[in-house]
């Protein structure tokens, strides 16, 4: 089921060039290899399959967005039969072509509709600007430099949640070393000239430059109101040498010509917070384990391994949608994309990057598809439940990172979606009224798609984690402590006092819970089902603590179905099967029941 081969095929259908179509034919393999597959989910929707976006194809103007459909086609004596096949919007020089390949026999073409008029397209006027960014005086040196931002602080979700605060310029030092908006030149993707600033040395071989807008190591944020997939020359805001990110927000302006215009007047401040948010999870991410060698998005490893050049791309206000999220993570070395869109379910309009949790969701994307199977493999979590469960940890996290001390229950996206419950089918709640959750539920109507899947795995986490918290507590901040100046890390009040030779424990419930799941990613196989990854959160509890929280994983797991005794019937790595609910525990558990 390799999109690249059904793609690679129509284009030798399609190509009006005969030596390219001999081209193509002659050298099929080596073309595939050239190509590459990253899939893009989204964060609302019905699709049971993500989209597979294919780069490389000769031929073709754009990255191939391809998925998985069904189409009914004909058969002798009048009938009709299902066929799956992959859907391809294939963009080349003067057609845009809609197509439908069999996904069995992808040299078999089933349809094909072009939705471009026959005279050809006129290429785009005018000269790009050049980049918006200057570069702040002063050499590059491991002391944090003096800014600040003024959103809503780490912790709260949305407008609704709280105030805006003028947060001081911060970065984790083991994360960030050189803060947010520093790059090596030499991995600087814009290839910007000497003439845009100063820059400055920072040893004897290495020029590295300090910027003014929201564009540094980890993410590049700007708009993209023409939903473009050019992106260097997008608008950023300038803060200027001060680093002082500090813009106006009034959700009415603009409302007596259009809701829609609103969140464009508030631009600088969409793109900032989009910046904060985005290099918070970064840092967060990185200290429980998603750090270079694992495959994360950073322009400048630092020399600490894996693959650099891929820091994020974050569209703001994306004109390409409406009420929706997506992100793309190819592999390793490769950016990854998170378009954020405006939400028209209220008037004024609403931004998406002001709701934390949704940017949250996004961005774990890229934490789960580069952990799960390795960071070169970006095809483990496209499908069935492995496919559901990448829009769980979503859900999950983003819900561990808003919860606080006193327990509540949580929604996803109601801000941004005007819904009270958000978009999801139930709140995340432990109350089996409020959310009846399990196991099973995955064979109900309308449960195929991967965000019902999502919901179920991210129902269950919620429900582990509780346990988690109720046997050692609760921690107000996820971040572990600030390395010394020798470099150590300190206990403090977050980690257990460590044992000669044994990795770092964290004190708390919901630290160690968020540490266990991310660790697990790594632990698990390609394409997991439920079961792999509970069991792969069980082993990586065994590796971090010696297995102590053994029966209060295995209590949260089973009360919501996933017990020894749950099992699956006919299941296959698309979806499907047969879903038996189990509530047993391991037999030395049973005082847990």
């Amino acid at each position: 089921h390799d999109p690249r081969r059904a793609a690679l095929y129509f284009m030798i259908a399609a190509h009006a060039d005969q030596a390219t179509v001999d081209d193509l034919t002659r050298d099929f393999d080596k073309h595939i290899n050239r190509m590459t597959v990253a899939h893009e989910t989204h964060f609302v929707g019905n699709d049971a399959h993500p989209t597979a976006v294919i780069s490389g194809l000769p031929g073709s103007v754009n990255p191939v967005k391809a998925r998985v459909v069904y189409v009914q086609s004909p058969t002798e004596g009048n009938e009709t039969e299902l066929h799956a096949v992959w859907r391809m919007e294939v963009e080349m020089q003067d057609n845009w072509y809609e197509a439908y390949v069999s996904a069995s026999d992808p040299s078999t073409i089933v349809s094909v509709i072009d939705w471009a008029s026959d005279s050809p397209v006129p290429p785009a006027g005018g000269n790009l600007n050049a980049l918006e960014a200057k570069l702040a005086a002063g050499r590059v040196a491991s002391e944090d430099k003096a800014g600040s931002y003024k959103v809503w602080k780490w912790g709260l979700n949305d407008p609704e949640s709280g105030d805006r605060s003028v947060e001081e310029a911060w970065h984790d030092k083991i994360a960030s070393p050189l803060g947010w908006h520093t790059i090596s030149k030499k991995n600087n993707p814009s290839g910007s000239p000497d003439w845009l600033g100063k820059h400055d040395k920072h040893g004897d071989d290495q020029t590295y430059l300090n910027f003014t807008t929201t564009w540094g190591n980890n993410v590049f944020a700007h708009e993209n109101w023409e939903g473009r997939n050019n992106w260097i020359n997008n608008y950023r805001p300038d803060a200027g040498a001060g680093l002082k990110f500090e813009f106006k927000y009034d959700p009415t302006t603009g409302l007596d010509e259009s809701p829609a215009k609103t969140p464009k007047d508030y631009i600088d401040l969409s793109v900032t917070q989009l910046f904060y948010t985005s290099n918070m999870v970064h840092d967060l991410y990185y200290r429980y384990g998603f750090d270079e060698i694992s495959g994360n998005f950073q322009q400048d490893n630092y020399g600490r391994g894996g693959k650099e050049g891929d820091g994020v791309i974050a569209n703001s206000q994306d004109g390409s949608g409406y009420n929706n999220a997506n992100f793309m993570t190819p592999p390793d070395g490769q950016n990854g994309r998170c378009r954020m869109y405006v939400w028209n379910t209220a008037s004024p309009y609403r931004d998406g990057d002001l709701e934390a949790g949704i940017v949250i969701h996004e961005l774990t994307h890229g934490l789960s598809t580069r952990l799960t199977g390795g960071p070169a493999n970006s095809g483990c979590l496209g499908w069935g439940e492995s496919g559901g469960m990448g829009e769980g940890w979503g859900d999950f996290l983003a819900t561990t990172i808003r919860s606080t001390k006193d327990y509540k229950d949580f929604a996803m996206g109601s801000w941004a979606a005007n819904q009270v419950n958000g978009i999801r089918n139930y709140v995340y709640s432990t109350n089996m009224t409020v959310n009846p959750s399990t196991y099973k539920t995955l064979d109900k109507p309308g449960y195929w798609g991967v965000h019902a899947i999502g919901e179920v795995w991210a129902e269950i986490l919620w429900v582990v984690s509780q346990k988690m918290i109720a046997k050692h507590g609760y921690s107000e901040t996820l971040f572990p402590p600030q390395p010394l100046e020798d470099g150590t890390v300190p206990i403090g009040d977050f980690y257990r006092p460590q044992v000669m030779g044994k990795p770092l424990v964290p004190k708390h419930g919901n630290t160690l819970i968020t540490q266990l799941v991310i660790s697990a990613m790594k632990l698990q196989p390609c394409r997991p089902s439920f079961f792999d990854a509970r069991d792969a959160i069980i082993q990586a509890d065994e590796l971090l603590t010696g297995g102590e929280n053994f029966c209060e994983l295995w209590a949260g797991f089973s009360s919501r179905g996933l017990g020894t005794d749950a099992s699956l019937r006919n299941g296959t790595p698309w979806g499907g099967g047969v879903h038996t609910d189990g509530f047993k525990l391991p037999a030395k558990c049973k005082s847990h029941e």
